[in-house]
């Protein structure tokens, strides 16, 4: 019995702490700044420029016109505005489900946050 506890205990202290800011100050992005894309996905940004700056800690309310709680957010990042995009993970572009009683993911908007402490341009694929 004590060795499960201590497994979970261990368990209980990994991961992700809570970022206490990011539901803080967040930014909108407003609806016109995408499209849907040929797939139905709504798509922010484009392989090219232009491309959404987005700096270090820095959450995003992107407004999406999928008219349903979207299933996935994809995120592809440069570190430059024209430079190769990469897909990202981890806590450079987190979905943030609920935000201070605020759903993070609607018919209408989803809520990523840059956890990163670096700036990005980015595409964002929402589907």
């Amino acid at each position: 019995m004590r060795r499960v506890l201590a497994a979970l205990v261990l368990a209980a202290g990994c991961g992700t702490p809570p970022d206490e800011n990011a539901c803080v100050n967040i930014r909108d992005v407003p609806m016109d700044l995408g499209r849907r894309g040929p797939g139905g996905e709504w798509v922010v940004g484009e392989w090219t420029t232009p491309r959404l700056h987005w700096t270090a800690f820095t959450t995003f309310a992107v407004r999406h016109g999928l008219g349903r709680p979207p299933v996935s957010v994809e995120c592809w990042a440069s570190f430059t505005f024209n430079g190769a995009f990469a897909k990202q993970i981890g806590n450079v572009c987190q979905v943030i489900p609920l935000c201070d009683g605020r759903d993070g993911v609607s018919s209408t908007e989803v809520i990523v946050r840059n956890s990163g402490a670096q700036d990005f341009w980015v595409r964002l694929v929402i589907r």
